[in-house]
């Protein structure tokens, strides 16, 4: 049977595979979806990485999740006399583990607490059912990623449309009334080139030659309150606050910010599926013009 003691790894944290070796791992601040790899002392740096260095001085090799055979995170628990526990160390000749059962008096008789943890260490003789748990992080990562993806980061866009043919677009009309669209490989005969832009992919139209001209934008709720999306960071949704509770932006902690206005705004950061009532919606820009 494997034992957490024969392993190159503390008893509970997040593993991957890459170039079939183990490695431990930690988020690549920043590099949101890679994940960072963290060799063990003595052992080599994984290969056709290149390494990074944190705020702490530790130094860590980033790896985007496609590049991974497996990433999981990993538990072991046991049982002391037929009571059940999750290991937090291992040695070869101990097992130390925090209670994960019920039993008040047992615990009080046999153990000790720290924090809210009753604790114990027993010898490994008279531990019992020891068995490793994993659970998989790298597909839901891939699922993460392709539900962004697909509604292209949540992140406030505008489109114009032009003969039938959807472009992104500016969100507001230049000095002159004009509206960039970028075309890309189109070059639409009927609209004049910008010529402030050197790659020749954005085109200026009039309002009257555009089918339609929009805004979208995402909302959310968090905590039963309003949000508009701002876009996503390191994998979880940004919004601004669009409540008028001082109450919750305080006792939720939100983060006072400025936006692009100098305006002070209260923003929140929220995985994507601790958010409710998530809905697109559709301004109509050409209706003001």
């Amino acid at each position: 049977m494997t034992d957490p003691a024969s392993q190159p790894f503390p008893v509970k944290g997040e593993v991957a595979v890459f170039h079939g070796k183990l490695y431990r791992t930690r988020p690549a601040v920043g590099l949101w979806p890679y994940v960072e790899l963290r060799p063990e002392p003595g052992r080599p740096a994984p290969s056709d990485l290149a390494p990074r260095e944190a705020a702490d001085g530790s130094v860590g090799y980033p790896v985007p999740p496609e590049r991974l055979e497996a990433w999981y995170a990993v538990t072991w628990t046991f049982r002391w006399h037929d009571e059940p526990f999750e290991c937090t160390a291992a040695t070869p000749t101990t097992l130390s583990g925090n209670y994960l059962g019920s039993d008040e008096h047992f615990a009080k008789e046999h153990l000790r607490r720290r924090d809210i943890h009753y604790r114990g260490v027993f010898p490994r003789d008279e531990v019992t059912d020891l068995a490793e748990h994993r659970e998989d992080l790298l597909q839901p990562l891939h699922a993460l990623v392709r539900r962004l993806a697909e509604a292209d980061h949540f992140r406030p866009k505008a489109y114009a449309v032009h003969h039938g043919r959807t472009y992104p677009a500016a969100a507001e009309a230049d000095a002159s009334g004009l509206i960039a669209l970028t075309t890309g490989d189109d070059r639409p005969e009927d609209l004049v080139a910008d010529p402030r832009d050197p790659s020749g992919e954005r085109f200026l139209a009039t309002p009257e030659q555009l089918d339609a001209w929009y805004r979208t934008h995402w909302t959310f709720r968090s905590e039963g309150e309003p949000f508009d999306v701002l876009g996503t960071v390191d994998g979880r949704l940004k919004g601004v606050y669009t409540g008028g509770s001082w109450g919750f932006a305080n006792s939720w902690q939100l983060t006072p910010e400025k936006g692009p206005d100098g305006v002070p705004r209260f923003t929140v950061k929220v995985d994507l599926d601790g958010v409710t009532d998530l809905e697109q919606h559709r301004t109509d820009l050409l209706a003001n013009q």
